[in-house]
Order: C-alpha cells, then structure tokens, then sequence
C-alpha cells in the first residue's frame, strides 16, 4: 500500500489508486487506503481532481471507497475537508475542481457532499482572494444529494446558491454551464417542487447560455414542473409577473429559439402545445358562461402569459440575438407540432395546418423575417391560431391583453 500511495503522490495519477482497489475489494483494505491518503492532506484532492479524466467507471470505484472509509470513520468530514485546497496551499485560482466535486458526489453521501460543497464555497467568497471557478465544484456535488438533502441544503444557503449561479457562465469557467445541467436535474427530482427549487429553476435560466446538456435539463426541468412554475410566477390573478415573464422568454429563446439544438427538444415543442391545447379546452368548458369563473379567468390569464413569453423568446433571438435564422427554423417546428393540436387552424396565404410541411412553414416565417426584421412578430402566428380557438369573448380578452402584457416584459429578460 505505501508503494501505491508513493506512485500515486509522486505522479498525482490516480488510476494507480483505482487500480488498487479494484485488486483489493476487501473494504477495510480500501478504507485503510482513503485514510493514508487523506493523510497527505491537499495533495489527497489534487489526486482526486485528476479523476475527472478516468472513465465513470473509474470514478465511482473511488467513490465508493471514500464512502466506505467514511462510513468506517477511517476518514473524518474534517480530513476531507482539509483535502480541499485552497489558495497557495494545494491550489490557485480558476481551478474548478470538478473532478474532486464527481468523486465526493459519486458517494451519494449526504454529509461528505454538504461539507465538501460549503468548503468550496467558503473558497469561492473568500473576502481576499475569491475563486468564482470553485462554483463549478459546488453545482458538481451538490448533483450527488438524495432530493431531500438538496432541498435542505438550498433552504440553507440561498446566498451562496445564488454566487455560484452567478458564476457559472463565467467566460473564464470552463464547464460551468455543463455542471449547471446536473444540478437541474437533480433539483427537479425535489417533488413536489418547493420554493427553493422552482428558484433555482428561474434564476438559472440567465446561466444557462449555449450548452446543450444544460439547455436539455433546464426543458426537463420545465416540463416535469411547468404548472408549479406558471402558479408560483403568477400574481392572484394568473398573469405572469414580470419578471418572471422576462425569464420565461429567456427560457424560450435558449431552449427553442437558437442553437444548439439538444437531445429532448423536440419533445419541450410538443410539450408546449399540448399544453397550451389543454388550456383552450379547459377555457372551453366556459364557452358561453357569462361572466366564466374567476378560476377559468385566471387559467386564461396563465396561458396569455405562457403564449407570450414563448413568442418573446422568439422576439429576444431576432431583435436582441440577431439569430434570425435559428429563430425561424425554431418556431416552424414549433408551428409543425401544432398539428397534432389544432390541425384544422390554418395560417394566412398558407393554409390548414394539416396540410403544410415543415419546410413550407419555415419558408413562411423566414420569408417573414426578412422582410422586416423590426416586425418579426408579424411572423407569429400563435396567438392568433390559438386565440380564434377561444370562444368566449371575456376569456379571449383577457388571454389577449395577458399575452401582449407577457410579450412586452421579454425585455427584461435575456441577461446576456
């Protein structure tokens, strides 16, 4: 064992270490490992950190050999801790440390991933020299908690969740915004969805930039909580404030609006009209109430809401982006599914939905662009295909000036 741990200390590779463990599967052999070398202090998390280049595979056998030594209590919260290194001693500025952060989140372990999380974010405020990349380390374990010790752990420290989001889109971060992606999705497995989450859900928004991994869990996210997210962002009445509408729109224009595309989708484009489906024919039940009820009104309200912070996002891609292209070729998809929800709608000089292939869409919004790209609404044709679905004329009103209401406040959104 000491042979390993001098190979391991001297080339700081810790293939050598998987390389024992795998030939001793003896877990007080493996726990006797992690304590000597935890004994080495930060020079423990510099091996560890290589592992981020090992195969996953790799990674968890050191996982679950930390995990046993701490189960053990051959290696103490406090040993681990002081593995991690901060500036001058056992690490400089602008290392992320993911690879560390994939070891300790591997563990599943609630209280090594706690511990290491707040020293890393201790480092990253440090008042004298602050490390922004450390957030990278933080969304990195932070993955790793069962949902209820996450829930607790953004309860906790909703300060320093906030910095590390912050950072995350970072230019000088390298995969900050990919360990975005895993914190997304470890968040949305908290259900039903808390305050605390459905937060992280919309202030990641502005973080979540071109990654496609990112991009996919932030449409997961959504779709798995999209009406604890409508019902959270609303006022009594059902209108989306505004600025969650502003990062509503922002949502849309990264996830549907611009490249790159991303696995998922094309599932968020169908998700989206179906959802808006269901909402009309909910509104439909009070066709010919006069006055509906206030809860249908508000529901009418949360969909002119919805419809406009998608055709903002649209807007933010042409007008702010300049991505028009991306843009047209994002809402012609989005146009296509609608044939699966209201395939009888038809779209002007065009014709029925039913009838039109995906490349004529496109041809119809892009042509519409460019014509004047200061008028880009004029090739959306959303709210009127939806808005003539209507037909109570109150619930139509209301959907309308909602939607124009949410359409106006994308400008509070799009942060980068």
């Amino acid at each position: 064992m000491n042979q390993v741990l001098q190979e391991a200390t001297n080339s700081r590779d810790p293939s050598v270490l998987v390389n024992f463990l795998r030939d001793n599967p003896d877990p007080a052999m493996q726990a006797a490992l992690m304590d000597n070398l935890f004994a080495f202090g930060p020079v423990a998390g510099q091996i560890l950190d290589k592992a981020g280049r090992l195969s996953a595979a790799d990674q968890q056998v050191l996982s679950s050999a930390l995990d046993t030594a701490f189960r053990s209590g051959a290696v103490t919260v406090e040993e681990l801790t002081a593995g991690v290194g901060s500036h001058g001693r056992g690490s400089w500025g602008g290392e992320t440390h993911e690879g560390l952060a994939k070891i300790v989140a591997g563990t599943g372990n609630p209280e090594l991933i706690t511990a290491y999380a707040q020293r890393e974010m201790q480092i990253m405020s440090d008042g004298n020299t602050p490390d922004p990349a450390r957030s990278v380390a933080v969304a990195t374990a932070l993955a790793g908690l069962p949902p209820e010790q996450l829930q607790d752990f953004l309860k906790n420290n909703p300060d320093g969740i906030g910095k590390v989001l912050g950072n995350l889109n970072n230019p000088i971060i390298s995969g900050g915004t990919g360990a975005l992606g895993g914190l997304l999705d470890a968040a949305s497995a908290i259900k039903p969805p808390t305050q605390e989450s459905l937060k992280l859900f919309l202030d990641s928004i502005q973080q979540v930039g071109t990654n496609p991994e990112s991009r996919a869990a932030a449409a997961r996210f959504f779709m798995e909580h999209s009406d604890a997210i409508l019902s959270g962002a609303s006022d009594l009445s059902g209108s989306v404030g505004s600025a969650s509408a502003g990062r509503l729109s922002e949502f849309f224009t990264r996830t549907l609006f611009t490249e790159p595309p991303f696995e998922g989708q094309d599932a968020l484009r169908s998700f989206v009209n179906t959802k808006l489906g269901d909402m009309r024919a909910a509104l439909e039940t009070q066709a010919n109430a006069n006055p509906p009820s206030q809860e249908t009104q508000r529901l009418a309200r949360s969909m002119g809401s919805l419809l406009g912070a998608i055709e903002g996002g649209f807007l933010l891609s042409v007008e702010e982006l300049k991505k028009n292209n991306e843009a047209a070729a994002g809402l012609a998809g989005l146009i296509f599914k609608l044939k699966d929800v209201i395939p009888t709608s038809s779209i002007p000089g065009l014709g029925q939905l039913q009838n039109l292939t995906l490349g004529q869409i496109e041809k119809w919004v892009t042509d519409a662009v460019q014509r004047d790209p200061d008028k880009a609404r004029d090739a959306i044709p959303f709210h009127r295909l939806f808005g003539e679905q209507i037909t109570n004329p109150t619930l139509r009103s209301i959907y309308d000036a909602a939607r124009l209401t949410s359409l106006e406040d994308r400008r509070l959104g799009l942060s980068n």
